[in-house]
């Protein structure tokens, strides 16, 4: 795998040296083509585009095939073909370049130009707590709740703090899906099941506060290490999407599926926004339109993905499990919403605007 890896980062130094077809041999700047004075906004064509060349960097910490990529894929495909090969993107997946805390400080930094992540890591890496609304456990009612909230005036206004707190963008945000909780050993039939459950979080803390209010043993492991986590013994259980679990094939090291539905997983497309302000207007409103378009597919397919998903996981052999939640539900909103509201000024204002957007 180690020489797989530095095969395709090899190629893709090529690339950026000039030898795939003529692109821009300089990553991120723009060509000697002059910005438009036009003001005009990008046909979806792509044949009205008549702003700056610039090549960017892509980076993705989940494999090629799971909905984070397939989102971030689409963004860059529609942006290629609606500049007409104008603004191209090294594409990286799987953590080729960095995993999801490196992705989260390399967006801060200007070491990634655009990523995928989620408002929490903005939280948990970068230190803008207000982004943890996004994974507050038994927050959002469905998926068009979750619509609402990413169209409406109180997200935005987050996106504008995150701007100038961290220096960093959110183009859109997608979904992959509500998470669940996949077992080894056993089904949880209780809240009381949950108590000393070795339980893999990733390195963010509202999941890891989320999961040890029920008294698990949480366990922080990279996303490209939990399927030898689960195989060794190190973790016996994990929480993810179940998109996300058989994607990366997880479920074969699993049991049970339980459903929790205990935090909506975010998906979103950052970027430095240093490199967004050196983009002219016109590249600026086609990413800004493309993500936008890639990130209402991607919430259609997470949809999609995660029922189709459970009838695989099924068909694989796992049991599909469900339980009384409403311990669960008092013992987690009672661990995780009061620290919110203590670490953001206006957090208990912005939970019940969200909550009034599911009416």
């Amino acid at each position: 795998m180690k020489k797989i890896l530095s095969i395709a980062l090899a190629l893709a130094l090529i690339c950026s040296l000039g030898a795939c077809g003529g692109k821009n041999s300089t990553p991120s700047t723009p060509s000697d083509t002059p910005p438009s004075d036009s003001g005009g906004t990008p046909s979806a064509s792509g044949s009205g585009y008549s702003g700056g060349s610039y090549k960017l960097m892509a980076s993705s910490h989940i494999a090629e095939s799971e909905l984070g990529s397939i989102f971030m894929n689409e963004f860059c495909d529609l942006v290629e073909e609606r500049s007409d090969g104008k603004i191209t993107f090294d594409r990286f997946f799987a953590s080729q370049i960095a995993n999801q805390a490196e992705s989260a400080e390399g967006l801060k930094n200007g070491t990634i130009d655009i990523a995928i992540n989620d408002w929490c890591s903005m939280s948990s890496i970068n230190g803008f707590k207000k982004g943890d609304i996004t994974a507050m456990t038994y927050l959002y009612k469905d998926y068009d709740h979750v619509r609402a909230f990413f169209h409406s005036d109180e997200y935005n206004q987050m996106n504008e703090e995150l701007i100038d707190q961290v220096g960093i963008r959110a183009l859109s945000t997608g979904s992959a899906g509500f998470r669940q909780v996949g077992t080894k050993n056993a089904p949880i039939n209780s809240y009381e099941d949950f108590a000393g459950l070795r339980i893999r979080c990733p390195d963010i803390a509202i999941y890891v506060n989320t999961f040890q209010a029920l008294d698990c043993a949480t366990t922080i492991v990279a996303n490209s290490e939990v399927y030898t986590a689960l195989q060794t013994g190190i973790v016996d259980a994990v929480e993810n999407p179940v998109a996300g679990i058989y994607l990366t094939s997880w479920y074969e090291q699993l049991n049970y599926i339980n459903e929790t539905n205990h935090i909506h997983c975010d998906i979103a497309m950052f970027i430095n926004e240093d490199k967004y302000q050196e983009l002219d207007a016109e590249a600026q409103a086609l990413l800004n339109e493309c993500a936008q378009e890639a990130a209402e597919n991607n919430i259609t397919l997470a949809e999609e993905y995660n029922s189709d998903f459970r009838s695989k996981c099924e068909e694989a052999g796992l049991v599909y499990n469900t339980f009384d939640l409403a311990p669960v539900i008092d013992i987690m909103k009672e661990a995780v919403w009061p620290a919110y509201f203590e670490a953001v000024e206006d957090g208990e204002e912005l939970v019940n605007a969200i909550l009034a957007m599911a009416e």
